[in-house]
């Protein structure tokens, strides 16, 4: 059981529109165990993400579900599957930027091209839903939308240059996501203190199955 505030450490408000926000990381600590030769552990690292949202003024109600999955045949398959983020060196994707080649050190006022993909997808008709990308610094003081409900934040100057994809294209293309984020840099109490501070970026996505219903994003003001 984990009890913290709001407005506590690591917490990330984020208004979106007339929705609040709430984002925080959990993180457990990895033991390390101090040989004569070197260091080892046998713990495996945990990232679990906690969300909370509501509307301002709204009444609000809290709730929770235990829900046991299951799998049609359809979809029932040996394996893992899971959801890649990763940036392409060009506007047409055709190459991108290994992991070891991260972090990224990018002029501002360019653009970045992001890619979203579905791995080892058990079923060519499963399609993939942003609801939102943030970006936000290492030290975790701000946070910037970039994407909610797979749109663009209207909110930010440079959102003409941030599309999905159709949210609904013929396979495989449903199981790519692709948006292009002009690049930039927090201002801490709104001054330029440390330009080298590395920016990460995070996804919430969802894996829908049309067969349980129409897999389509929404927008803002629609």
């Amino acid at each position: 059981m984990f009890k913290i505030p709001m407005d506590g450490c690591g917490v990330r408000r984020v208004v979106v529109g007339k929705t609040m926000i709430y984002l925080l990381e959990v993180i457990n600590k990895v033991n390390a165990i101090s040989l004569n030769y070197g260091a080892i552990t046998r713990d495996s690292p945990v990232r679990l993400l906690v969300e909370c949202r509501y509307v301002p003024g709204s009444a609000l109600t809290v709730s929770y579900l235990v829900k046991t999955p299951s799998l049609g045949p359809a979809v029932q398959t040996q394996g893992m599957f899971g959801v890649q983020l990763r940036i392409a060196k060009d506007a047409e994707y055709s190459s991108y930027h290994p992991q070891y080649h991260q972090p990224l050190q990018m002029l501002l006022g360019k653009p970045l091209y992001l890619e979203l993909r579905l791995l080892n997808a058990p079923d060519p008709s499963l399609v993939l839903l942003v609801h939102y990308c943030v970006a936000y610094p290492r030290s975790g003081k701000a946070v910037w939308v970039l994407l909610y409900n797979g749109c663009p934040n209207p909110l930010d100057p440079a959102a003409q240059q941030s599309v999905l994809l159709d949210p609904r294209p013929p396979p495989p293309h449903s199981q790519i996501r692709r948006f292009t984020v002009t690049t930039f840099q927090f201002l801490p109490d709104r001054e330029f203190k440390d330009p080298e501070e590395e920016i990460y970026f995070m996804c919430s996505t969802e894996i829908c199955s049309p067969s349980d219903g129409p897999c389509v994003e929404g927008c803002f003001g629609r």
